[in-house]
């Protein structure tokens, strides 16, 4: 078993990166964070109101243990790529260490992930699940796959030209210069202004892997993706590499994914196709958690000035036929 302590500056310099490569969010920390506020003696109390992670980040020298099942550090593990400084010696945090420390906390996050703590959060008790989940996972996606076809429609102009609408078993042809097509694009773009074809189509799911290689693990193909721009962008083993993607780097995939003790079958050669792959596709991780997913970061347009709130509350959508 290895202990994991973090820090909340080490923390904070490590998420940016975190938050670009592998799609960390603070929630994914949030009960550690809280439980360490509440025993660290400091006045967590703001205005009768508790914000626990900005009392984390407040406090730099807050730090909290945590238990992995890892046989050993990471550092002890990729001893060639990480020196860790004595106590003795003046800390200086290189891009090195940060890569370190993004490394050990994604570890963490990931044993998180296989153990379903994240379904046992503190924030579940404060937010709407049920009614995120399904607005998230059934409602926005049935919405955004209509408002694909008649964005889609669009491209078919010519007379003659036909669009299907399909629901199930049921379907229908419909002439593609259909006056409620038009009507419905206005629909959607009104209540969707920030959406467009190309973010509809890096949406949905079962526009995902439809061509080339099929991704079939959605945790290792984060973890994959993620280490492989931490170590090529950050890393000076990797960042000055003429080669876009090396032997050495695929290696040490490998090796962090046998370190976090995750089956696979992966040889170089396959590391390397999968990259060249995901790099073809841009490929943009995401972890399912159940307050935060793909379809989390839609803006869907609200009434905006106080007259329109007045007369017309927040869209809610009603779940008694689901």
């Amino acid at each position: 078993m290895a202990n994991i302590h973090i820090n909340s500056e080490h923390l904070q310099l490590a998420e940016p990166l975190m938050e670009k490569y592998y799609d960390y969010h603070s929630t994914m920390l949030i009960d550690e964070i809280k439980h360490c506020v509440e025993n660290s003696g400091i006045d967590y109390m703001k205005d009768l109101n508790i914000d626990y992670d900005l009392s984390f980040r407040e406090h730099k020298d807050l730090t909290f243990a945590v238990t992995t099942p890892y046989k050993e550090e990471i550092h002890e593990h990729f001893s060639n790529y990480f020196s860790l400084q004595s106590e003795d010696e003046d800390e200086t945090i290189t891009d090195d260490d940060i890569v370190y420390l993004c490394l050990t906390f994604i570890s963490y996050i990931y044993h998180k992930e296989i153990k379903g703590l994240f379904n046992r959060s503190c924030i579940i008790e404060i937010l709407d699940i049920q009614y995120q989940n399904i607005l998230h996972n059934q409602i926005y996606p049935e919405m955004l796959a209509l408002y694909k076809m008649v964005l889609e429609s669009k491209s078919k102009r010519k007379r003659g030209s036909t669009v299907t609408i399909s629901y199930k078993q049921d379907k229908i042809d419909v002439n593609s210069a259909a006056w409620f097509l038009d009507d419905l694009e206005k629909y959607f773009k009104d209540r969707f202004p920030n959406l467009t074809l190309e973010k509809i189509n890096q949406l949905l799911p079962d526009n995902r892997g439809k061509a080339g290689r099929k991704f079939q693990n959605r945790i290792t193909n984060n973890l994959i993706w993620g280490t492989y721009q931490l170590l090529y962008n950050h890393h000076s083993k990797f960042k000055n590499s003429k080669t876009r993607i090396s032997e050495d780097i695929c290696t040490f995939i490998i090796a962090y994914l046998d370190y976090l003790n995750i089956l696979h079958d992966l040889i170089l050669v396959n590391v390397r196709d999968w990259l060249k792959d995901m790099l073809k596709r841009d490929y943009t991780p995401q972890w399912d958690l159940l307050w935060r997913n793909a379809f989390s970061n839609i803006q869907e347009k609200q009434p905006e000035n106080p007259f329109e709130r007045l007369n017309q509350p927040s869209r809610r959508y009603n779940l008694s036929n689901l």
